[in-house]
């Protein structure tokens, strides 16, 4: 499924045809304008060719506007049509709006209205054929291209599901927003989405901590310097380099308020212009972006602007923690084992049977960077033959250290207070915490309630 890009002009007069086309193609850069000058030959056109857009004129020979209006709809439903006529008449404009025109345009009317209409409609196709794609591509339950995930180990459902998913909207014109922690794989899902969208066309990122505003701009749009003599010097900007690619956006939540006003005008717009120059170029890479922060909170806080926000969650993938992927640790660790042994050049040592499941309940804060290190340090310590666990029991251990809280234990006086006033203590504190329920107390005691109650009546006697 391509971008919704494809316009068709239909207009019996062959002088206003070119100049509408001349027009769209400097205000609209990223849609591809074909042109037709027969009636006859639009259904034909549309036929060969994947039209998003038709822009109609009403009055024509061999067949009307109206008239191919109401065919277009009948046999291509997916596809918009705007009436651009002379005829200036109320009713057929009503008339042509319920047979279902998108909009409709008199020739004298301001262009730029009309270009801004179209870049609507083509929005509004993409997202009607994306929802129609993501709805197809889940029933199947299958992949079309596998092939672009062979960079991923996984036998989890969650992450298939995310498979489908990137697969369904790789081609949409919107932006992708991939959230995870550090570790959980973004940019293995941009490339992935790169296989998808483009494979043969660049793939260009940008780590987007600490840049700032101007650098920014300068990194995307490039810049052109006049010298003296006449000569250009020219730095060419990333979205000249993607060309019709991936640009890869990473830690987008770093990006300054200022530089987001940037991103947001380039992606509505699809066009860019370098510093220094006065031309406008179309965008026609995708745009995928990365957080490991939460980016609604960051709007909440002023760090991050909502209409930028809105725009890049059109479509959000969020991938798991390593810990919520139980079924690939054993997977990964022999994937990791068979890099690093090729690495340094060592003879590949087994997997304990036994060390996966005395992971599960590791909850890996460096996520798929922190397996990899245990990995390739246990494979230098082993030798050859098994797999030396020694790294990975130490993390736990370390682990368990670093998340014993003091306030998880109990912190005595100098002087140790007897048995019966730390049983009176015990009890006062959970009739406290239950607000004075007795069964609700006994369960946390472990005791019954009616123990707990003789004890209360005991406490009550002294």
């Amino acid at each position: 499924m391509k971008l919704a890009r494809n316009i068709l002009l239909v207009d019996d007069e062959a002088s206003w045809l070119r100049t509408l086309a001349v027009t769209l193609n400097r205000l609209v850069p990223e849609a591809e304008i074909d042109t037709c000058v027969d009636s006859r030959q639009v259904l034909n056109r549309l036929q060969v060719g994947d039209y998003a857009l038709v822009l109609l004129d009403l009055t024509m020979p061999f067949h009307s506007g109206e008239e191919l209006l109401g065919m277009i709809r009948a046999e291509h439903p997916n596809t918009r049509v705007i009436i651009v006529t002379g005829v200036n008449e109320v009713d057929t404009a009503v008339r042509c709006i319920k047979h279902g025109a998108y909009d409709y345009f008199i020739k004298t009317d301001n262009v730029s209205d009309l270009a801004h209409t179209v870049r609507r409609a083509l929005e509004v196709v993409g997202l009607e054929r994306n929802y129609l794609h993501i709805k197809e591509r889940f029933l199947s339950r299958t992949l079309d291209n596998p092939k672009a995930f062979n960079n991923i180990l996984t036998c989890e459902p969650v992450l298939l599901d995310q498979f489908r998913y990137l697969e369904a909207v790789a081609f949409s014109p919107e932006p992708l927003l991939i959230h995870g922690e550090s570790g959980t794989g973004k940019s293995e899902f941009a490339r992935s989405c790169h296989q998808l969208f483009s494979p043969e066309q660049p793939f260009v990122s940008l780590n987007l901590a600490g840049i700032n505003s101007d650098t920014f701009e300068l990194k995307l749009c490039g810049r052109l310097s006049h010298k003296p003599n006449g000569e250009v010097d020219a730095v060419t900007g990333m979205l000249h380099q993607a060309g019709s690619g991936v640009l890869y956006l990473s830690e987008i939540g770093a990006l300054p308020l200022s530089a987001q006003i940037t991103l947001l005008e380039l992606i509505e717009s699809r066009s860019y212009s370098p510093q220094g120059s006065d031309s406008r170029f179309p965008i026609k890479c995708k745009f995928v972006v990365s957080t490991q922060d939460d980016l609604l909170t960051l709007n909440k806080a002023g760090e991050f602007r909502s209409d930028l926000l809105y725009r890049l969650r059109a479509h959000k993938i969020r991938l798991p923690r390593l810990a919520e992927r139980p079924l690939d640790i054993a997977m990964l660790i022999n994937h990791f084992i068979a890099e690093a042994a090729e690495e340094m050049s060592l003879s590949a040592p087994q997997q304990p049977r036994d060390l996966a499941p005395k992971l599960l309940d590791y909850d890996f804060p460096g996520n798929l960077n922190e397996l990899k290190g245990m990995v390739f340090d246990a494979v230098s310590r082993s030798d050859g033959v098994t797999l030396n666990i020694s790294p990975f029991m130490e993390a736990i251990k370390e682990h368990k250290s670093l998340d014993a809280a003091p306030g998880d234990h109990i912190i005595f006086p100098k002087s140790l207070p007897t048995l019966a006033q730390m049983n009176q203590a015990l009890i006062d504190e959970a009739m406290s915490r239950t607000a004075n329920n007795q069964t609700a107390a006994a369960q946390i005691l472990g005791i019954s309630q009616s123990a707990l109650s003789r004890r209360l009546t005991k406490g009550q006697e002294h």
